[in-house]
């Protein structure tokens, strides 16, 4: 049977609509090509990505799902999802970063865990290089002598934890023992001001615009010491 006429055209007209890569779209618009593969929305254009979980993409209730548990590091993802993101393993999130998945380790001690299909990452240990999640975190390195800072999607050392206390996780939070430091170390805005020893204890240096600079060399037969609210030099206790 052949069509003619008006109906030919809306024939035509309606197999062309059907949305593939590249047809216009709204911001958060999902669609499945197919049990592996979805239609997402970035930029106002459709792009696909796969959905390699055990689900794949599935039509939910007028809503698209696609798992992306099983996806890879470099597989395609929107630029209009930046930091969505699943745990893939008990240590590993992977997360949507300038349109492509990376790999974040999550090395502190909670790992990767993920509640109501939100995915939280325990990134307070990191190495330098590796990938992260959130920009402005920061996190110890895995040998406990540095602060890193998660900056462009990629941890970076910020500055060196010197004193014996080193880089340290309490309660969330990331504490540095700045008490010993070289001179041109970088050092936090939140310790503005404050003293440290050199390492070899001759003299104290002065976190002054974000470094360590000189303060005050210490006298012959005195040595820096450095106790909670009080760096000096003075002549070592005789044992």
């Amino acid at each position: 049977m052949r069509l003619r006429g008006p109906l030919a055209l809306l024939f035509v007209a309606f197999v062309g609509c059907k949305p593939h890569a590249g047809s216009s779209c709204d911001k958060g618009e999902e669609r499945c090509l197919d049990p592996g593969r979805a239609l997402v929305c970035e930029a106002g254009h459709l792009i696909e990505t796969p959905c390699r979980g055990k689900d794949g993409c599935r039509v939910k209730v007028e809503t698209t799902s696609c798992d992306v548990h099983g996806d890879k590091p470099g597989d395609a993802c929107s630029t209009d999802d930046e930091g969505s993101a699943a745990c893939i393993d008990a240590k590993t999130l992977l997360a949507c970063h300038g349109g492509r998945y990376v790999a974040v380790p999550c090395r502190g001690e909670h790992g990767c865990v993920e509640d109501d299909g939100r995915a939280a990452c325990d990134e307070s240990v990191a190495e330098s290089g590796e990938a992260c999640a959130h920009d402005g975190k920061k996190a110890c390195s895995a040998d406990g002598k540095r602060v890193l800072l998660c900056a462009s999607g990629a941890m970076q050392t910020r500055y060196q934890c010197r004193g014996e206390q080193g880089c340290r996780v309490t309660g969330g939070k990331i504490d540095c023992d700045v008490s010993v430091a070289r001179g041109g170390d970088a050092c936090d805005a939140q310790f503005e001001g404050t003293f440290a020893c050199t390492e070899d204890k001759l003299a104290i240096v002065r976190c002054s615009a974000g470094k360590f600079v000189p303060d005050e060399n210490c006298k012959r037969g005195q040595r820096c010491s450095a106790e909670p609210g009080s760096t000096r030099c003075a002549k070592p206790d005789k044992t």
